[in-house]
């Protein structure tokens, strides 16, 4: 008998133990973090600085180059919105997104008699996204599809010429590589740099005789803020 009650006294002290043993872990368990996907629709704000390195080049009206050429740099900052959905298969996220940036990306140059200025006020696009995940929190991707943008250019002179304006819509191309970081389960973080292309623009300015010619391309870096439903 009083070996039986050995025995069992040194079983309830071993299942005491046991589950002793056991409450951390179980404590553990019940305050873990959720599994983070990045699959849903999300929006956000951005804000950054464009740059441009630029030329325009003069050409007879109608014919060909005068031989005048002048560099000029554009640059300014932004801030915009953004609106897009992704969809995750394993480690990677594919997604679409577009956004607008509104803020003056500007430049120009004096050459004696003559001021010339170079104006993007807003830029947007539609892009699609192509992600990796090295962590469950962090998406690392590349972007690329359309850009659309106005561009503004302005002759002014000193002589007796009347100032020349041009206003021209574009289309084009933007493209580029970021990184986004989960904060929480709804807001995310992010830093992009993109580049967006749009061909080469011209106008005339019949008072002088001449066209101008010019091939805008954006650079720019940007953070952003995003909340997913």
């Amino acid at each position: 008998m009083k070996r039986t009650l050995i025995c069992l006294a040194a079983l309830a002290c071993s299942a005491v133990a046991a589950d002793a043993a056991d409450l951390p872990v179980k404590a553990v368990r019940s305050v873990a973090v959720s599994p983070f996907a990045w699959t849903g629709f999300y929006a956000g704000v951005q804000g950054g600085y464009a740059w441009s390195p630029d030329r325009t080049v003069e050409f007879f009206l109608g014919g060909p180059p005068t031989g005048f050429t002048h560099g000029f740099r554009a640059d300014g900052g932004f801030g915009g919105v953004h609106v897009g959905y992704n969809h995750q298969l394993d480690r990677l996220v594919v997604g679409l997104e577009a956004d607008v940036d509104v803020g003056p990306v500007n430049g120009g140059f004096n050459i004696p008699f003559f001021r010339y200025d170079a104006r993007k006020e807003w830029e947007a696009s539609v892009r699609g996204r192509l992600g990796f995940t090295p962590t469950e929190r962090l998406l690392l991707y590349v972007t690329g599809g359309l850009a659309f943008t106005e561009l503004k250019y302005r002759w002014t002179s000193t002589l007796a010429v009347p100032t020349v304006d041009a206003d021209i819509s574009k289309t084009g191309w933007t493209a580029g590589v970021g990184g986004e970081a989960a904060l929480t389960n709804r807001v995310t973080a992010r830093l992009e740099y993109r580049c967006s292309d749009f061909g080469t623009s011209r106008f005339d300015w019949p008072d002088v005789g001449a066209s101008y010619e010019q091939h805008p391309r954006f650079q720019s870096v940007r953070g952003g803020i995003s909340v997913r439903f």
